[in-house]
């Protein structure tokens, strides 16, 4: 179907973006409602310097999650206040999670464009070694990444806001709500969590090719 230099070419370009597969399905897992509240039942979870209640601050980064993900829910969002009546949420706020939907919109469809071109990819060349490499590549490039991720993380994270973001609709006073209810400790295990479950699906991918070649060796074996 292909010759041989088209099929390397497709291998390789499978091979490369097998990471942002494995890392944006991670980062989708992350954003949902069930992380939240495991990251929030967490005892060592920071509680909140003003004295909102725990129950209060789940809410509303439920509520924030809901928002960056729904146009409804934002609009719930720029509409909510605190228990003692006052708005939750500054206008810097809003606009920075409207940002971060906004930039939602085009990340997670990628991710799952991506996939799909990625499994036609694999399914039409028919070779185990896009597996099993993708795998190894997968696990090299996030080892590389928590490196310099974690050398420093509070500078990579301002790193990786000021090359997405505005570079000052993200920068909030610690009394900030979202500060309140997303504090560093929570993005510190989120990313974490996404380079553990990018490492465990890459993992998955090279098992499936080691024992995807072993089937074959073993049926042209008894042919």
């Amino acid at each position: 179907m292909f010759s041989d230099k088209v099929r390397k070419l497709l291998a390789v370009l499978l091979v490369f973006i097998f990471p942002y597969i494995s890392i944006g399905i991670s980062v989708r897992i992350a954003f949902t409602e069930k992380f939240i509240e495991w990251e929030y039942s967490k005892k060592n979870f920071p509680k909140d310097r003003w004295g909102m209640t725990k129950e209060e601050r789940l809410e509303l980064a439920k509520l924030g999650l809901r928002a960056v993900l729904s146009d409804k829910d934002m609009e719930k969002f720029k509409r909510k206040k605190l228990s003692n009546g006052k708005r939750a949420f500054t206008e810097r706020e809003i606009k920075h999670m409207e940002d971060v939907k906004n930039l939602l919109k085009l990340y997670f469809p990628s991710v799952y464009l991506i996939t799909l071109v990625w499994f036609l990819g694999v399914v039409l060349l028919k070779d185990s070694r896009v597996l099993i490499y993708s795998g190894i590549f997968n696990t090299i490039f996030l080892i590389f990444l928590s490196v310099l991720t974690f050398v420093d993380y509070k500078r990579a994270f301002e790193i990786f806001h000021i090359v997405v973001f505005d570079h000052y609709s993200w920068k909030f006073k610690y009394s900030d709500t979202l500060i309140r209810v997303y504090p560093m400790k929570f993005w510190y295990d989120a990313t974490v969590f996404v380079g553990a479950l990018g490492f465990i699906l890459g993992i998955i991918t090279l098992s499936s090719g080691i024992l995807w070649k072993s089937f074959l060796r073993k049926k042209r074996e008894r042919n």
